[in-house]
């Protein structure tokens, strides 16, 4: 423990997460209701289940561990890391399947060395999503509300994943996909079809 970074280093080597609810929050103002209700759930719903189980990432030798605390309105997530955690996404690390008639919207979004977000919408359909990716620091911590979403234990290629259901303002499902692999956590989550969320998930890496 005494070879892990300060809160201090953390804070100068990473970026505050609470910049990237910001950049979302900012997002809503320009985005249609549905894709709206998409990324309001997402700032309280993204790290649910990233590595609900401790994981091991093979090549890097480091073990991530979860730690769930429960208070009355909210669940707080907490990552210990034990080993070397990665410094960057792998190479070329990204999303690599697009549903028919979706298009990246760019302004929405970021891209960094160590975590992205990528905004997806269809004008056709008015539906979106979002994927989002981010190496494991240590002493993340999350907080969130789960009061209106069921989750089930489900598989992303072989890694063990947890799917989230939702109602949306207008009646639409709304899924929120999370798992964890190679020390990485990856969220995918809209009003689109299931099977269309797991796909996406499946060609990520």
């Amino acid at each position: 423990m005494d070879e892990l970074p300060t809160p201090a280093q953390l804070k100068e080597r990473y970026p505050d997460t609470f910049r990237w609810d910001a950049r979302l929050q900012a997002a809503l103002h320009k985005r249609r209701p549905v894709l709206k209700r998409v990324l309001v759930a997402a700032l309280t719903l993204v790290i649910l289940t990233l590595g609900a189980l401790a994981v091991s990432a093979d090549f890097r030798k480091a073990v991530y561990t979860m730690i769930q605390k429960f208070l009355p309105i909210e669940m707080q997530l907490t990552y210990q890391v034990d080993g070397e955690p990665l410094e960057q996404l792998p190479n070329g690390y990204s999303d690599h399947y697009v549903p028919d008639g979706y298009e990246r919207d760019r302004e929405q979004e970021f891209e960094r060395a160590e975590n992205f977000l990528h905004v997806y919408s269809s004008k056709e359909s008015g539906k979106g999503y979002t994927v989002r990716c981010s190496i494991i620091q240590p002493g993340q911590q999350s907080s969130f509300d789960n009061e209106h979403t069921t989750y089930e234990n489900v598989k992303v290629g072989d890694a063990d994943a947890t799917l989230g259901t939702s109602v949306g303002e207008n009646g639409d499902t709304v899924y929120i996909l999370s798992w964890e692999r190679g020390g990485v956590s990856n969220t995918i989550m809209g009003n689109i079809s299931r099977d269309e969320i797991v796909r996406i998930a499946e060609n990520v890496f």
